[in-house]
């Protein structure tokens, strides 16, 4: 019997997601959801960083939907700096 494969984009898409889509309102899952991310990138595997900033980019961009209050947003935006410095 054989074992399929794991991708770590998978991985980071099952991990992520809905954490990123349902938590877009709130500044707090939107804000330690980058802060999560950001660690991620920091361990030095190319495929973790590529996938962290693909996650990073798409939660903001869930965040800038549906935060109304431009002091949030802000922050958010602050804490996703490292995802556009690529």
């Amino acid at each position: 019997m054989e074992v399929p494969k794991i991708f770590l984009r998978d991985m980071f898409d099952d991990a992520f997601t809905a954490i990123a889509r349902d938590g877009a309102g709130a500044i707090e899952v939107a804000g330690r959801l980058q802060k999560a991310l950001e660690s991620l990138v920091s361990i030095g595997d190319a495929q973790m960083r590529d996938a962290a900033i693909h996650h990073s980019r798409l939660a903001l961009a869930r965040a800038e939907k549906v935060l109304s209050i431009p002091e949030d947003l802000e922050v958010v935006r602050k804490l996703a700096k490292f995802a556009s410095a690529v």
